[in-house]
């Protein structure tokens, strides 16, 4: 418990996600949102089983691409297309510019947008590389911040109602802290979480990044696996060749 609280409270998104929580607190206390909307508190536990799977499989693990540089390859220019190996697999790429004695290759929408590959890296890309890595194990400040904003338009858009809202995001703030803490101790080795399903969850979080990534995508909770059939036994899938470089496909 020491150990996982010690790398949670050191985290400064963390701290940030607390302020924010406390501000929406002090909202909706000044202004009744809580007393009248209190069970909107429960929308974020009741919608983060889906949520959660749709986001970790179709965003967190898209494929995007990626951009490379290389030795130079005598009589190729801008445009040309050549096959090459990366990280195991042999891609089509484009030659996106030839310097003196180096080219900048790629594929994907990263060949474009080579920001949306580095952010990606940081978002969870990285994370599967180095699953142990606890700042990697974090996601971005900026990407929560859009989520939360995100999350509260939606919201707003859907009922027009500012205290609704309010109370709507100040759940879905809790919730994270509780997911961003489920998540730490899925990848601390020997904690025990203090919940028996939270140690089930630990099992196959650990199988999707140490067995097939294409399986046991829910981190909180394994109910998005088990309605969509991702929710496998250990001898039931084969290990994955793509376990570290989920972009590899």
């Amino acid at each position: 418990m020491k150990r996982v609280a010690g790398y949670y409270f050191s985290h400064y998104s963390i701290w940030i996600y607390i302020l924010i929580a406390i501000i929406l607190m002090v909202i909706s206390y000044y202004y009744e949102y809580i007393f009248l909307y209190w069970y909107v508190l429960l929308f974020p536990i009741i919608l983060a089983p889906i949520f959660e799977w749709v986001v970790h499989k179709y965003i967190l693990h898209i494929q995007i691409g990626k951009v490379v540089v290389l030795e130079i390859q005598k009589g190729l220019k801008k445009g040309d297309k050549i096959n090459i190996l990366i990280e195991g697999k042999e891609k089509e790429v484009e030659v996106l510019k030839v310097n003196t004695d180096s080219m900048k290759v790629g594929y994907g929408w990263a060949r474009k947008m080579k920001f949306i590959h580095d952010h990606m890296e940081l978002l969870h890309y990285g994370h599967h590389k180095d699953p142990n890595n606890i700042p990697l194990i974090f996601a971005p400040l900026s990407s929560i911040l859009i989520l939360f904003a995100f999350l509260f338009l939606v919201s707003f858009t859907a009922t027009f109602s500012l205290g609704v809202s309010t109370v709507f995001l100040l759940g879905t703030v809790i919730y994270y802290l509780y997911y961003e803490w489920i998540h730490l101790g899925h990848h601390i080795p020997g904690y025990k979480h203090f919940f028996s399903f939270n140690n089930s969850l630990k099992k196959s979080h650990q199988l999707h990044h140490f067995r097939n990534e294409n399986y046991w995508w829910g981190i909180t909770n394994s109910i998005g696996d088990k309605l969509f059939g991702t929710y496998k036994s250990y001898y039931e899938v084969e290990v994955s060749e793509t376990l570290k470089n989920i972009n590899a496909k």
